[in-house]
């Protein structure tokens, strides 16, 4: 039981000191209305944390609106290496948050596809991607 223990909290150890590494902390200035899954933002002054696969999205002004969300980790596109980013997907004139990435990171944190997305996909198709870059705070 005692070996359980301690392996229980090594391994505690070990994923906080990860997920602290992986911890990113940023902002961004985005300026259309977009979506992250089934949440509607309005276009404003963005807070975007990231840590453990939970993205943390907060309106800096305005209503304050923000939300959790959980992410996976995916390819990151190779034109952006350099540069923290918010990859947005258009379908006509909505915006849908696709990918999140930092140049420390060798992978995207990309966001599942709702329903709604997949349905605006199939009748309208992906008209084009945007970027907006993220700075530190």
């Amino acid at each position: 039981m005692t070996r359980l223990i301690l392996a229980a909290g090594l391994f505690a150890a070990t994923l906080g000191a990860s997920l602290h590494a992986q911890t990113m902390d940023l902002k961004a200035n985005i300026p259309f209305d977009f979506r992250i899954g089934n949440a509607e933002f309005p276009s404003g002054e963005y807070s975007v944390r990231h840590s453990g696969g939970v993205l943390c999205v907060m309106q800096i002004s305005g209503d304050h609106k923000g939300g959790y969300f959980m992410t996976v980790g995916t390819d990151r596109p190779a034109t952006s290496i350099s540069a923290a980013s918010l990859l947005f997907v258009r379908y006509g004139d909505a915006y849908f948050l696709s990918k999140v990435w930092t140049p420390e990171s060798s992978v995207a944190q990309a966001l599942p596809k709702t329903s709604r997305e997949k349905e605006l996909a199939s009748h309208i198709g992906q008209l084009g991607t945007t970027s907006v870059a993220l700075r530190t705070k």
